[in-house]
């Protein structure tokens, strides 16, 4: 699918609905928690504004993008991360996180021909590790708290 788009207009919406919703869910955070977040929200805004203006005013012509792939498979994977984060807190982190990535793999592997049960037998411990590394590393060493569902 090829589109004709101005990139930096574009980009600048994106970035200015991205720190809107953002911007409103941060009630629940204390005052020095929410300093480091919001001074990258505010940095973010300020790029966004800045490519706005760039689009508008120094670069107006419109350039090609060419988007390769199937815009199925895209559509899909774009779905199965809002489904992900919709029951990230029914679930929890790591359940939700090793279902999503186990299921993404094997939806797009299968472009390449069918799935044996041996190649989906050797990614469950790559996964495992996969998943269990952001949970150690988010959890324990940067003391996010995650989602904690059925099982953590």
């Amino acid at each position: 699918m090829i589109l004709k788009l101005n990139t930096d207009i574009a980009a600048g919406c994106f970035g200015l609905l991205f720190c809107a919703l953002l911007w409103f869910p941060q009630s629940d955070l204390g005052r020095l928690s929410i300093i480091f977040p919001r001074a990258i929200l505010v940095i973010t805004t300020l790029i966004a504004i800045a490519l706005l203006i760039k689009g508008l005013f120094f670069s107006p012509e419109e350039r090609q993008v060419e988007i390769t792939g199937s815009p199925r498979r895209l559509l899909v994977v774009m779905a199965g991360f809002f489904i992900w984060w919709l029951l990230i807190d029914i679930l929890g982190f790591a359940v939700t996180s090793f279902i999503a990535i186990y299921l993404l793999c094997w939806y797009l592997a299968r472009v390449q021909g069918p799935v044996s049960t041996g190649q989906l037998l050797r990614w469950l411990p790559i996964i495992s590790v996969i998943v269990g590394s952001f949970y150690l590393t988010f959890r324990h060493l940067l003391n996010v708290r995650l989602p904690a569902g059925l099982l953590f």
